[in-house]
């Protein structure tokens, strides 16, 4: 049974998460030893298919590749720097671009790493007044208006440390301070932080409580979300034009839909369609049949958001399995919903589209005349 995962809420989710492997692949059988099959059989069978296509293949993008990149150098230089805050990462970008996806995809890969190199690190230390559990990440998905307070509770959450709920904030941030310490956490990640209460009231205490975790801990702090880079996190108060000290501290990294304006962003979509193409496991699919044909219309569908990209093709090869077509073709990506700002877009390009195609059609009568004889 393949396991099915929510988001990681603490340590032992995480690390289940991380232990995962994905879902093997069937061996494909010719299509008429599949159409002989037995009606169990070919349900087991289906079903693993369906399984290996929900969790399709991630895509390395060049994006993807340069942010992971950097995210490791700075891991790297903050490592062994002198006591202080260390330089962070903001990642900025509308809903739906797969950012928490790239964020866990980089921090699993971190913490792999760590265990294949540094195993010693992750050996139980039972010190005299605690028991060390190396912890070297910290993913928080913050919830809608959370404060402070609330994300030194998500932060005690995931480390498993007890606290009284009457506590103070100044309480619960001083044991998760301590504990992130002791469990030698090098990375912690706040992801959804759009969702922050920092609103002119609670800016500057937002600000100065952030201050106070990436001055008094070791870690390097990544924030996640939409519209961060004109928020009061990193703009100050009503001086809109004054970057705040969480500003200073941190570089951002905007991620964008792809374009396709030029050869070579139309190409490099092409190719990213081809990648997730070459993982299915369908019959009756041309191989890059939608890499080489149909590019444009994926586009048009997706308005260039690799989730949504990835979310069509996953869905329309579980209807083409149910539907017997075994071929994702367009009619049956033209039966799949995505999220709704896929669905404007795609509203949008047909609206193009019937422009073009009345502008092409029209025809100017010619003005007719008479002649007259004398």
């Amino acid at each position: 049974m393949h396991p099915m995962f929510a988001e990681p809420h603490n340590k032992e989710e995480w690390r289940r998460y991380i232990d995962a492997a994905p879902p093997e692949p069937p061996n494909m059988l010719s299509y008429n030893e599949y159409q002989e099959m037995s009606e169990s059989d070919r349900w087991q069978f289906n079903n693993s298919r369906a399984a290996y296509h929900s969790a399709l293949v991630l895509v390395r993008t060049p994006d993807v590749k340069r942010l992971h990149y950097e995210l490791d150098r700075r891991l790297e230089v903050n490592r062994y720097q002198p006591a202080g805050a260390r330089r962070g990462k903001v990642i900025d970008g509308p809903a739906t671009m797969g950012k928490s996806t790239l964020i866990k995809w980089f921090a699993a890969d971190y913490e792999r790493k760590l265990r294949k190199f540094a195993p010693e690190r992750f050996v139980t230390d039972e010190g005299r007044e605690y028991v060390r559990d190396y912890i070297p990440i910290v993913y928080v998905s913050i919830g809608s208006e959370a404060t402070p307070k609330d994300l030194s509770i998500a932060i005690a959450n995931f480390l498993m440390v007890p606290f009284k709920s009457s506590a103070t904030k100044t309480a619960i941030t001083d044991q998760v301070v301590k504990a992130m310490r002791i469990c030698g956490t090098e990375l912690v990640i706040f992801d959804e932080f759009h969702h922050l209460d920092v609103t002119l009231k609670e800016g500057k205490v937002a600000n100065d409580h952030l201050k106070h975790l990436a001055n008094y801990t070791a870690a390097t702090f990544v924030y996640l979300g939409s519209n961060l880079k004109t928020s009061a996190l990193f703009l100050e108060g009503r001086a809109r034009d004054r970057a705040t000290q969480t500003a200073a501290r941190n570089d951002l990294h905007t991620m964008s839909l792809y374009k396709i304006n030029t050869q070579d962003q139309i190409e490099e979509w092409a190719k990213i369609i081809a990648t997730l193409e070459d993982s299915l496991l369908l019959f009756k699919h041309e191989p890059y049949s939608l890499a080489r044909r149909h590019w444009r219309y994926l586009h048009n569908r997706t308005g260039g958001s690799i989730a949504s990209l990835s979310h069509l093709i996953r869905e329309s090869a579980s209807e083409a399995i149910r539907s017997g077509i075994e071929a994702i073709t367009v009619p049956v990506m033209d039966q799949i919903s995505i999220d709704q700002r896929g669905n404007e877009h795609a509203a949008e390009a047909r609206k193009r589209r019937r422009k073009q195609a009345v502008s092409k059609t029209t025809v100017h009568q010619p003005v007719s005349s008479t002649t007259t004889s004398a």
